[in-house]
């Protein structure tokens, strides 16, 4: 299975992948209803990539009391049914990452998270420094991927994720 690779330190922040999400997903040009977020340290000069890291255990999973978010065997990423969400929000809350958000969709508000384009994300496509990478799980150095993991949830803690 292949698997969703996040090194900060290669982001520019130039927001393409933003952009080209909303744009798979919702037919428009626009970072404030994209499935991933770049979000800006500026005192540090650093930029963190923020998607759904498609955890083995998903806590939004479990959190779900409508039965809303599920795995898709095929691709490991989480899926929402749109249907059955009621707008708790507690999967936003359960993720340690802060990569669900809330996104307003033709006046309904509806959950916004990385599905991986089933199995092809336009995101890495067009990140030219890298920072996003689609590959198989045997191909990632696992500490590096830990390295990584590490420093997307300390900058998850200490941030503000509200959009």
């Amino acid at each position: 299975m292949k698997v969703f690779n996040v090194e900060p330190n290669k982001c520019s922040g130039c927001h393409l992948c933003e952009l080209v999400c909303s744009f798979k997903h919702y037919s428009t040009f626009s970072a404030e209803i994209s499935n991933i977020r770049i979000e800006s340290i500026e005192d540090k000069a650093f930029n963190v990539p923020v998607k759904c890291m498609q955890c083995e255990e998903a806590y939004c999973i479990k959190s779900c009391v409508a039965g809303a978010l599920y795995k898709d065997y095929l691709t490991g990423a989480v899926k929402v049914d749109h249907d059955k969400c009621i707008g708790c929000k507690a999967c936003i809350m359960a993720c340690p990452f802060g990569a669900v958000n809330i996104i307003r969709i033709n006046d309904r508000l509806q959950i916004s998270i990385c599905d991986l384009c089933s199995g092809d994300p336009e995101c890495v496509k067009v990140c030219r420094g890298k920072a996003l990478t689609y590959v198989e799980e045997g191909k990632i150095n696992a500490k590096k991927r830990s390295s990584t993991l590490n420093r997307i949830a300390e900058s998850a803690e200490g941030g503000n994720f509200d959009g």
